[in-house]
């Protein structure tokens, strides 16, 4: 008797290619040069400059650099751990949707172009924030500027993952309406997805190549359950107030609905 939890070898199949994808792309990242990584660096770059208004130009074996701003955008700065954890949390989540070969391979691919395309959109954000601190218009005090940068990295990805992973639902289920959005922010359930997509590269696959051993990695796994705590907070606080506008929202249509309703049923009512 089959259950709904049974997969069925196409979704198997997509969960299968999803995770090689993930482990391969964390291998190729690992070693990747700049000029190698300049599909996803160069228009980063671009889309950065625009943002932060700098004029970032390649420079073989280094990356794209302002000199002026004194900045560099390098192969750590691809964002490629938050395009392969955003390419497993929409597999994850298309999975029930993934029953046939042409539904898998549609999934599939539409998951590595929205992962591509929300990696450049908040990889920009987090670099123009990151350019924002080191520039001084984003004053962190006297806190520790590679902590701050850390921290701010951890909660801009595991936000936006958690955002695209969000609209990504509403998009592929047609459900897009204020109200029932509001009750998908109070539910936080739905975000157990990116955040484990997310834990698997950055905490995950490290800690199987070793990387457990230092005492950074713990420093690290210490800023990254900061970052889920803060972003699961966040958009509970966020969840809670969108009910409240909604709820509002709607009784003051049906407050309005029913002043109009009024003069209709009293002249309904009176003398012909």
């Amino acid at each position: 008797m089959r259950t709904g939890l049974r997969m069925n070898r196409w979704q198997v199949a997509a969960l299968v290619v999803a995770l090689a994808v993930v482990v391969a792309g964390k291998q190729y990242y690992r070693h990747a040069s700049a000029g190698e990584l300049g599909w996803i660096l160069s228009p980063t770059a671009r889309m950065v400059g625009a943002v932060s208004g700098g004029d970032f130009g390649y420079e073989a074996g280094a990356g794209w650099i302002d000199r002026d701003l004194r900045y560099a955008i390098v192969p750590a700065c691809a964002g490629l751990h938050f395009a392969l954890a955003a390419f497993l949390a929409l597999v994850l989540g298309g999975l029930p949707a993934m029953r046939t070969r042409r539904a898998a391979a549609g999934r599939l691919a539409s998951a590595a172009v929205l992962a591509y395309l929300g990696t450049l959109v908040v990889n920009t954000t987090r670099i123009a924030i990151a350019i924002a601190m080191h520039r001084g218009t984003i004053d962190v005090g006297g806190l520790d500027h590679g902590e701050v940068h850390r921290l701010e990295g951890v909660v801009v990805y595991l936000g936006g993952l958690c955002a695209l992973y969000a609209l990504a639902r509403a998009v592929h289920t047609r459900k897009v309406r204020h109200a029932l959005l509001a009750e998908r922010l109070r539910r936080l359930g739905w975000m157990a997805v990116p955040i484990a997509a997310y834990l698997v590269v950055a905490l995950g696959l490290p800690a199987a190549n070793g990387a457990a051993q230092s005492g950074e990695f713990l420093r690290h796994t210490g800023w990254v359950i900061a970052g889920c705590v803060a972003v699961v907070t966040a958009w509970g606080v966020i969840g809670v107030a969108a009910g409240a506008v909604a709820t509002f929202a709607g009784r003051g249509a049906r407050q309005r609905g029913n002043r109009r309703a009024i003069p209709r049923v009293a002249s309904a009512g009176g003398p012909s």
